[in-house]
């Protein structure tokens, strides 16, 4: 099971552009909305309030039930993840803030509570100080991260 970044399309739509990659947009769209794949309601959220380029695609495309709203196991996982980030001696407060305020943090806790894997471009930056990135805040709570092509080798895309 995968837990979709809003990064994810937006990485996509840059690389591999629909006017030149028609077949890896008709491949991901049969792979994207499947019973396996979901995007949790913040991502939902960010690719609405920003307008992503993707949107009308995504919007005709994702099924109701993919889109995953927290539910108590979750939120208790979300406030064991503003913990960390809150007390991590290595982030600024400013970092701790701007992460708990996206997303990402709804990911790693969506992700902690149901053990799915977490799809985005982010590159890890544990000695960061300025921003807490995806793959190491799930880490801190062992959950499995991929990047766009990793997801694209699991699920058997070719191209």
């Amino acid at each position: 099971m995968f837990l979709v970044d809003t990064n994810f399309l937006g990485t996509a739509e840059t690389l591999y552009p629909e006017d030149v990659f028609p077949t890896f947009w008709r491949e991901l769209e049969w792979t994207l909305f499947t019973s396996d794949v979901f995007f949790h309601d913040e991502v939902d959220t960010e690719l609405r309030r920003w307008k992503h380029p993707r949107l009308h695609w995504y919007s005709n495309n994702v099924q109701p039930s993919q889109i995953l709203l927290p539910d108590s196991d979750e939120i208790n996982a979300y406030r064991e993840v503003t913990k960390w980030a809150d007390n991590h001696p290595t982030y600024s407060q400013s970092a701790a803030t701007t992460f708990l305020n996206a997303a990402d943090s709804w990911l790693v806790a969506s992700g902690t509570r149901y053990g799915y894997t977490i799809v985005s471009n982010e590159k890890p930056a544990p000695n960061s100080v300025s921003k807490i990135k995806i793959p190491d805040a799930a880490a801190a709570f062992q959950v499995e991260c991929v990047t766009l092509l990793e997801f694209l080798r699991i699920r058997q895309i070719k191209v």
